[in-house]
């Protein structure tokens, strides 16, 4: 049997103005510390590597067998149809190409998904904060016209999974393109009486929506912690908290992931 040389692929959307770019390098490393010698950092689009720059990089350390690990919260176009174009195996999750007169065999890894994962990150966020169960929780979304809505079923299932978990007030919402509205949800937290509103937003990295689009339309400065807003006429206090970017538990299920698309002796 011939072996393969293994390699790890990171996708991320790219940024023009946000940390993205820090986050997956912070997590390149952390693959590379647990044994993972050829591990490479691709965007889809204005960050550099692209997703063609950094398959022709790894085809040149040698591997053949890659696995491409999108860091994403939800499936959609890109991760389902416009990432796998790119890596050229039209819409499949899996497929060969030939670069440099040799076949690459590609495997793509879902997008974070429905993994607990997210929802412990979502709680530990919330007491980050010093919030409760008795608090307003709203899990904010980025909104999605993928045709399956996945991005709203992640929002909609981490908010029950809170509610199974004991909190009392928790809403989902969206930046853009699905509903309710952020408006929306802050007038139904308010009309449940609560005093203080957590607001977290189930995005990957900072950048424009997270720090002025979302606060804007919360009512809270840009790029802040979150503050006093009005809402009915009432001042409710407002914390926000700061997206997943390189929680731990995301390393370990980058690794986790890797090693179940590479098996357990891939580190050559």
């Amino acid at each position: 049997m011939i072996q393969m040389t293994k390699g790890i692929m990171i996708v991320g959307y790219g940024t023009r103005k946000g940390n993205l770019e820090e986050v997956l390098t912070i997590q390149a490393k952390r693959l590379k510390s647990r044994g993972w010698k050829h591990v490479g950092i691709a965007y889809f689009r204005v960050s550099k590597p692209t997703i063609p720059e950094a398959l022709e990089a790894l085809v040149k350390e040698g591997v053949d067998d890659i696995a491409v690990l999108p860091y994403y919260v939800a499936e959609g176009t890109l991760t389902k149809e416009l990432i796998p174009e790119k890596l050229g195996i039209g819409n499949a999750e899996m497929g060969d190409v030939v670069l440099d007169g040799k076949k690459v065999s590609i495997q793509i890894a879902p997008a974070f998904g429905t993994d607990f994962m997210l929802t412990d990150i979502i709680c530990d966020k919330i007491a980050a904060v010093g919030g409760n169960q008795d608090d307003g929780i709203m899990i904010i979304g980025h909104g999605t016209r993928y045709k399956s809505l996945t991005n709203m079923r992640v929002m909609k299932l981490n908010a029950e999974r809170l509610g199974a978990r004991g909190y009392k007030h928790v809403v989902y919402t969206f930046n853009e393109f699905c509903e309710p509205t952020i408006k929306d949800s802050l007038d139904a937290l308010e009309k449940q009486g609560v005093k203080k509103i957590i607001a977290v937003p189930l995005f990957i990295a900072m950048g424009l929506h997270l720090g002025e689009e979302i606060p804007e339309q919360i009512g809270i400065p840009p790029y802040s912690e979150g503050g006093d807003i009005k809402v009915n006429g009432r001042t409710v206090p407002v914390a926000y908290t700061r997206p997943l970017e390189t929680d731990d538990r995301i390393t370990d299920y980058l690794d986790k992931t890797a090693r179940a698309y590479l098996g357990e002796h891939s580190f050559d």
